[in-house]
């Protein structure tokens, strides 16, 4: 009798390193250009997250901003998958479905983020559960064509069943995240602690480091998200598999 369950853990992280070695050239470079077009306005807030002041001229790049860096990851999705699946689609076929996918992405993660952040907060487990229910919005939105709610919805649909191994899974890309974070962060932390020490505010000023920001940042962040974007990828189309057969 065939199995209609999901595969091992281990064969699923194997099988998306292996994807992300082989579409790594392929969705680098419009993963790394997200990566600048992110940090583009903490740097016009004056610095990083520590000390960025929210106003209106701020929010007039943030938000353009935003919908620049999510069509940017839907043009990587699409080009993953045609990388994934041995087909041919060109930049341009990429970014008109990065540019359509992309208020659904924009608006999906700041729900996904309040969810899965909320419940982590106040109840942890469920934070847990709908971090990983939720992960998926994005493909679905690139790959399947879902609206925000339709994305959000099947992404849940797809991993409830079994959830926890699929956030064993994205637990792994979700750690490498994380020790990029701190990485990341650790100039304008150490800046602010530095300065706390010696009795003054932390300056905003003194926290912009435009060659950390704008170049090693962005390139080892570019290649760690395109390993988080190959196992998310390959697990998203395992729960699809498995919702298939059943």
């Amino acid at each position: 009798m065939h199995n209609a369950g999901l595969p091992p853990i281990g064969a699923t992280l194997d099988e998306g390193w292996r994807l992300f070695l082989q579409s790594l050239m392929v969705i680098f470079l419009p993963v790394w250009i997200a990566g600048i077009v992110d940090v583009l306005p903490d740097e016009i807030a004056g610095g990083g997250l520590l000390t960025g002041s929210l106003n209106w001229s701020v929010l007039a790049v943030t938000v353009p901003a935003w919908l620049v860096e999510a069509a940017l990851y839907g043009i990587a999705i699409a080009k993953l998958n045609a990388v994934a699946t041995g087909g041919k689609l060109s930049y341009t076929q990429a970014l008109r479905l990065g540019i359509r996918a992309a208020p659904a992405i924009v608006i999906g993660d700041l729900v996904y983020n309040i969810a899965s952040w909320g419940g982590l907060l106040l109840f942890i487990v469920p934070g847990i559960i709908l971090g990983t229910t939720l992960a998926f919005f994005a493909y679905a939105a690139v790959l399947d064509r879902k609206n925000i709610l339709d994305a959000l919805s099947y992404s849940h649909t797809l991993t409830w069943p079994d959830w926890w191994r699929t956030s064993v899974v994205i637990s792994v890309p979700a750690i490498v995240l994380f020790i990029f974070g701190v990485i990341a962060g650790w100039p304008d932390i150490m800046g602010a602690m530095r300065q706390v020490s010696m009795g003054q505010m932390p300056s905003a000023t003194s926290l912009v480091n435009p060659w950390y920001d704008f170049g090693l940042m962005p390139l080892l962040g570019g290649i760690v998200w395109c390993y988080v974007l190959a196992v998310c990828y390959v697990q998203y189309r395992k729960l699809q598999a498995r919702a298939e057969a059943h």
